[in-house]
This record gives structure tokens, C-alpha cells and sequence, in this order.
């Protein structure tokens, strides 16, 4: 289970991975970044540096658990929130061989990590030990692309569609406010010409 920011985590962490993987098995004569992006940083881009972009354009609830009736773990913790994460991976190159060699490259790899632990998310998500995501493609067709570039702005790049599934998110389990520790009362009767109270 991981904290609120186990989305970004998610995001930065397959950048890291995808770029270790780069520095080990490069395509020959490419140089290549990868990174998580934002929608404002997305509508920047230009195509003039070489890079792969990971882009979260959708969160919707997991399918299988959305309807879960609220209920604690053993150890009284409440069960956390499962979502899934949609992500667009894009390649921003300058020619048709770049652009055609990294996505290649870029679905062998992804195809190649089916299932991902906590060894590959950046540090600050707080995920567990048992934590365990599934990413896998995402068909998008080219109804749905253009919808999708059409507010992304830039011109449309060679993309892929990945959902990451199980993201589960801690329940925040602090109190809405602090807890009772004394009590006080006032009894009395207001009367005019004074009165007596007790407290």
C-alpha cells in the first residue's frame, strides 16, 4: 500500500526504469531520455530534443474492486483505495528511423516487465513489500487518439497506451479533528435579579 504520492511514484519510477535499461541495451546511434511529464509540460514539447514521454491522461477505479464495501485489514488499518492508471508513452524525435527504432525499443521493454514490485518505484510512494502492479497495453483506437491530441496540442507523435493496474492508495487514517480529552458543562438558570449555576 503506498501514500498519495504513489502515482507519481509510479511514473518516475518507469522513466528510471526505462532509462537504466537505455544505458544498458541503447539503440545504436541514438541518444534517448525518458521522463514523466505533466499535461503543461506535454503542450511544451516540440519534437526537438529526442526523448520518451510518460504522460497520465486517466485515472479511473479498479474494476474489480470499486465496489468493495468499506472494511479494516488485520491489522485494523481500513483497506485502501485501488485504481488504475492510464498512460500514454510517446516518442519525440526528429526522423522517421528515430522515432520507429525507440518505439520498437520502447514496447520490447514494457513487454518484457509485465508485472512491476516496489524495486522499481522512486522512493517516495511508501510502497509495500507486497505491492504489486500490472502494466499492460491499452488498445486506443484512432477515434480515441485523435480526441486525445486534439487537447494535448502537439502535432500527433507515434504513441502507445499502457494501463497500470492495482495502484492501491493509503486511506488517510487521522481524525478529523483531535480527540476528546476533557469534558465541561455549565448548568444554570439565567433569571433576572441573578441566579445560581453549577458547573
Amino acid at each position: 500500500m503506498a501514500t498519495v504520492s504513489a502515482i507519481h511514484a509510479l511514473t518516475s519510477g518507469l522513466a528510471q526504469l526505462l532509462s537504466r535499461a537505455y544505458q544498458l541495451r541503447p539503440v545504436a546511434g541514438i541518444t534517448c531520455k525518458f521522463e514523466p511529464l505533466g499535461m503543461s509540460d506535454f503542450k511544451k514539447l516540440d519534437g526537438q530534443d529526442t526523448k520518451v514521454s510518460i504522460v497520465l491522461y486517466r485515472i479511473s477505479h479498479n474494476e474489480h474492486l470499486r465496489n468493495r464495501p468499506a472494511a479494516t485489514l488485520p491489522t485494523g488499518k481500513p483497506v485502501p483505495m485501488t485504481v488504475n492508471l492510464h498512460m500514454l508513452v510517446t516518442v519525440w524525435a526528429d526522423s522517421a528511423l528515430r522515432e520507429q527504432s525507440l518505439i520498437a525499443w520502447t514496447l520490447r521493454e514494457l513487454h518484457m516487465r509485465p508485472v512491476m514490485d516496489r524495486s522499481v518505484f522512486a522512493d517516495i510512494g511508501g510502497f509495500g513489500v507486497g505491492d504489486l502492479i500490472t502494466l499492460a497495453p491499452e488498445e486506443l483506437s484512432l477515434d480515441d487518439l485523435s480526441k486525445l491530441w486534439q487537447v494535448l496540442v502537439p502535432p500527433l507523435r507515434p504513441s502507445l497506451g499502457y494501463v497500470a493496474r492495482n495502484v492501491m492508495i493509503d486511506i488517510d487514517t487521522q481524525p478529523d479533528a483531535e480527540r476528546v480529552v476533557a469534558t465541561r458543562f455549565q448548568l444554570g438558570d439565567d433569571v433576572a435579579g441573578g441566579g445560581e449555576s453549577a458547573s
